[in-house]
């Protein structure tokens, strides 16, 4: 038998064993909470996007003697053609915003998942830019040439690449809102 104090117990009950270690959750549950950090970090700066670009679109639209709804009405010609040309808001008008944030999110999206969150915001911002007005160019030259013609003749050409421009810079900012979440925060402790 051993001396109580050289930290042995003697007895072989199941209470004195040791606990068994916890299980190491390992590098991919740490990659796959990034992964979603990132995806909800896009999501936010999508939705943040959307909703400045449609402020911004409906101010422009406003100027030029148009409705404030005139750019999610557009958007709406994918599903109603011609019949979604109309000045007020309405049931086209919801699928035009929707159509317009799921471009956002796309955009937002394939941004995060290109772009990783450990760049300097300002770099990240400057990237979000060029990316957003790469994409208003794909969408301007491609897309809606082909599948939304209303848009390509009936908007600003000005008020549209700026509001991309805000895309830019909201979803080039998404670094930030990663490094806001709490979850980010608790782990980085």
């Amino acid at each position: 038998m051993l001396p109580l104090g050289c930290g042995m117990i003697d007895s072989s009950s199941p209470d004195s064993f040791p606990d068994p270690p916890a299980p190491n959750p390992g590098l991919g549950s740490q990659l796959q909470t990034t992964r979603t950090d990132r995806l909800f970090a896009a999501l936010q700066a999508a939705s943040l996007a959307s909703i400045l670009m449609m402020f911004w679109c409906g101010i422009a639209s406003r100027s030029s003697s148009h409705s404030f709804w005139t750019l999610p009405n557009l958007m709406a010609g994918l599903f109603y053609g011609q019949n979604s040309l109309r000045p007020d808001f309405g049931f086209h008008t919801l699928s035009g915003l929707a159509t317009h944030l799921l471009f956002s999110t796309a955009f937002a999206l394939g941004f995060a998942a290109l772009i990783p969150p450990t760049l300097r915001p300002l770099t990240s911002l400057f990237l979000g830019i060029l990316a957003a007005t790469s994409w208003f160019y794909l969408l301007d030259g491609f897309f809606w040439r082909n599948s939304f013609p209303l848009v390509s003749q009936y908007s600003r050409r000005p008020s549209i690449f700026f509001s991309f421009v805000l895309l830019g810079i909201c979803v080039g900012l998404y670094s930030v809102f990663v490094r806001s979440s709490k979850e980010t925060q608790i782990s980085a402790d």
